[in-house]
């Protein structure tokens, strides 16, 4: 039991994993709570840095990339058509330390299961509560406190960590059902939310995981596909098939304002637009007769080339190429550790979930998806940075 008297005796990185955990907890239902913890960790780090001095922040592999984003994040702005609200946008750089924090406070397998743990099973929670929400309501997409796409898209994300936890044979049988339970009800609530590109990154994520992990998986993810076309409702499943379908309403509006903004990149090819709202700037390109509204491109990669232009867009991949290499080398090094292996896994998986979600939405610009994309590549990083301080004691 949490007495008055342990409460007292934390110290600041205690006290901060306890924010980290609070953050991802309250994320999917209020980004503001989410963003108060967030505020009080990145104080708390700071105070302790100053303190201490060293041994607080940890290198990473991607640092130097990180460095290069933020450096074109600002020359971008400075250079951008409204410069006060690309400033402004810039503030997104402050989600990679999450990545920072975590890798500094969770130094035991103990803080990795209690984490992982709390999100698996508060997501789990609220997935049913959004459940029955859908079907007593008639809902026609499963949201309640976000839009559908970003609540598809944590979704997406939990249920890629979820799915390593139950493959690990070296993690007791009870949790591996536990976890198992919770995924049902995380499951239904994505394939609910209607949005198709969190589906596909979630089959890329997991595809990614049978391939790395156990390929009977990819027996059991064709068994849910068909089990969808033959059960799901029929509205989901005319939205399935519609992913083919390039004069279906959604694709063919995508397709619209990627053309648009292939536009905008050749008139502004190096440093971009800035990094802020495009629908002023949009207006100014789409043709006469389109009348598709596009503050963002729900692309990723084009949004990157009209926001920040080619040289921030080749940063911003060397940083996703430099995750992905470092997140699939720890879960090679791993191989033995139970715990380190299945959130390294995961952690790959739920990157290759979001770069392919991200082909159809910007969820890079997402505060609740790239908190949960970030704090998974420091629970990954922080997974080896404990197994290599195991090795040397």
């Amino acid at each position: 039991m949490l007495t008055l008297k342990k409460i007292r005796s934390l110290t600041i990185p205690q006290i901060v994993f306890c924010l980290s955990v609070l953050q991802i907890v309250v994320l999917s239902f209020s980004i503001a709570a989410a963003s108060i913890s967030f505020g009080l960790m990145v104080f708390l780090m700071l105070v302790w840095w100053r303190r201490d001095h060293r041994g607080v922040w940890h290198a990473t592999p991607i640092d130097y990339f990180v460095l290069l984003y933020v450096a074109i994040e600002f020359l971008t702005a400075a250079t951008a058509v409204y410069p006060a609200e690309a400033f402004q946008n810039a503030k997104r750089l402050l989600l990679i330390l999450n990545l920072y924090i975590l890798l500094s406070v969770v130094d035991s397998q103990r803080k990795i299961e209690i984490l992982v743990g709390s999100l698996i099973a508060f997501t789990a929670l609220q997935s049913l509560g959004e459940i029955a929400y859908y079907f007593l309501n008639n809902e026609n997409r499963l949201y309640i406190f976000q839009h559908y796409m970003t609540t598809g898209g944590i979704k997406m994300i939990v249920c890629l960590l979820t799915i390593p936890v139950i493959l690990q044979r070296g993690i007791p049988g009870k949790w591996r059902i536990a976890a198992l339970t919770l995924l049902v009800p995380t499951l239904v609530a994505l394939v609910l939310t209607d949005t198709r590109s969190s589906w596909l990154g979630f089959i890329a994520g997991a595809g990614l995981i049978a391939v790395l992990k156990e390929k009977k998986l990819i027996l059991v993810i064709v068994a849910l596909v068909i089990a969808f076309f033959f059960f799901a409702p029929q509205k989901n499943i005319d939205r399935a098939k519609s992913v083919i379908d390039l004069n279906h309403p959604s694709n063919a509006g995508r397709l619209t304002m990627w053309s648009t903004g292939l536009k905008i990149f050749v008139d502004h090819p190096l440093l971009g637009v800035g990094d802020s709202d495009l629908m002023e700037i949009y207006k100014k390109y789409r043709n006469p007769g389109d009348d598709e509204p596009a503050g963002h491109l729900h692309n990723n990669y084009i949004m990157l080339l009209v926001t920040i232009g080619l040289i921030g867009f080749t940063i911003v991949m060397a940083v996703f190429g430099r995750v992905i290499v470092a997140e699939y080398r720890i879960f090679k090094k791993l191989s033995s550790d139970s715990i380190g292996s299945a959130i390294a896994l995961g952690a790959l998986a739920v990157f290759c979930g979001f770069l392919v979600n991200g082909l159809f939405e910007w969820n890079f610009g997402s505060h609740q998806i790239m908190v949960l994309v970030w704090s998974s590549v420091g629970l990954a990083l922080a997974a080896e940075r404990m197994s290599a301080q195991e090795a040397i004691t």
